[in-house]
């Protein structure tokens, strides 16, 4: 067996894929909702901001847009919030970033829909660039407004695999910290490269991922569930064990001191400053329809598609390379066979309450 088939970390192309398709578009209502938390603090940071004089472009970037459903909000927010504090209609380029293999031909797609914010509007641009947000992608000042939602739990490279289980959160010993010391580096080069990137009293804001002072995502009961159905495809010869033992989702989501860390030392103090920082645990997006409703299929078939949507492409690109198209859909029907089950089973216990950190980062002026 090749290292490619045996290295988590060597499939780089497979880590923070969305599925495609205008899919994650459609199934992302729990990262949607943790939109709204951080709209509030984006409205803080338009009022802030110092805006451009006349004949000079106010940018906007948008760090990680998947398919772009969950960022026409906020943009739409931004360029009105600019234009009600001006007398004039500055220019504004909004650039949408994500790493190369992203759903673009969605994002295309939306943006000239009638539900893009290019809607009724002038002299607003989008562009888009696929290179991930762990590395640098702007000039020096030239970023106004930075905005990052639910994404930079996403981490760079795997650093371990996890036995028995596919879920950073329930890693233990010297593999919870590969995972803690990765997400560290990754967080601190976020941070640098937004750093170089803001202009002088820029606004950056960030809604990530996170954790409790306990560890706890929020989503534990239902990644168990998926782990659980992995684990009774191996016993039963349907998945390779190799190809498990090779599956995590390639997250991390840090507390709030881990998301506090940098601006207490190190590269981010005293250039950035974290103007605002606290936690929200989202209510569960489908828990409402089902206690009205009673549907525990619908119910299930809400979190399976939402699995799909966000976790499907990393987890199932770790099966064998030699495996066929056919033999591929097979594995993946059963896996999410086996997940209805056990949702529709115990619909309280796969119900998530995603912690979210929400962060407003400004670059303060070197006197």
């Amino acid at each position: 067996m090749t290292k490619k088939n045996t290295d988590a970390a060597s499939r780089p192309q497979d880590l923070g894929v969305m599925e495609g398709k205008g899919f994650y578009n459609r199934h992302s209502k729990p990262q949607h909702g943790a939109v709204a938390f951080g709209l509030p603090l984006l409205a803080r940071a338009v009022e802030d901001v110092p805006l451009p004089g006349p004949g000079e472009v106010f940018r906007v970037a948008d760090y990680g847009v998947a398919g772009g459903h969950n960022s026409m909000e906020p943009v739409r927010m931004v360029i009105d919030g600019v234009r009600r504090r001006v007398s004039y209609d500055p220019t504004i380029s909004v650039f949408h970033t994500d790493i190369p293999t992203n759903d673009f031909d969605s994002l295309f797609t939306l943006l000239s829909s009638q539900d893009s914010y290019l809607r009724g509007t002038s002299d607003v641009f989008a562009y888009a660039e696929g290179k991930s947000f762990y590395e640098r992608l702007f000039p020096a000042s030239q970023i106004h407004i930075g905005w990052n939602a639910i994404a930079v739990h996403w981490l760079s490279r795997v650093p371990a695999t996890i036995p028995d289980h596919i879920w950073s959160n329930r890693a233990t010993g010297s593999v919870k910290e590969a995972f803690a010391r990765q997400s560290e580096q990754d967080w601190r080069s976020f941070l640098d490269h937004r750093e170089n990137e803001l202009r002088p009293e820029g606004r950056l804001v960030v809604l990530g991922g996170a954790s409790d002072e306990h560890g706890s995502s929020g989503a534990e009961g239902l990644l168990d569930m998926a782990n659980a159905a992995l684990r009774e495809m191996v016993d039963g010869g349907v998945l390779g064990s190799g190809e498990y033992g090779r599956m995590v989702v390639p997250t991390y989501n840090r507390t709030l001191e881990e998301f506090r860390s940098p601006f207490s030392g190190g590269s981010a103090a005293g250039v950035l400053e974290l103007e605002s920082c606290s936690e929200v645990v989202l209510p569960d997006p489908f828990w409402p329809e089902y206690e009205k409703s009673g549907d525990a299929r619908a119910f299930a078939t809400d979190y399976i598609e939402f699995f799909r949507a966000a976790f499907g492409p990393s987890l199932f690109g770790a099966l064998d390379a030699d495996r066929a198209p056919q033999e591929r859909e097979r594995i993946t029907d059963a896996f999410y066979g086996r997940l209805r089950e056990k949702v529709e089973e115990d619909p309280a216990a796969a119900a998530c309450a995603w912690h979210v950190a929400l962060m407003l980062i400004a670059k303060r002026s070197v006197r």
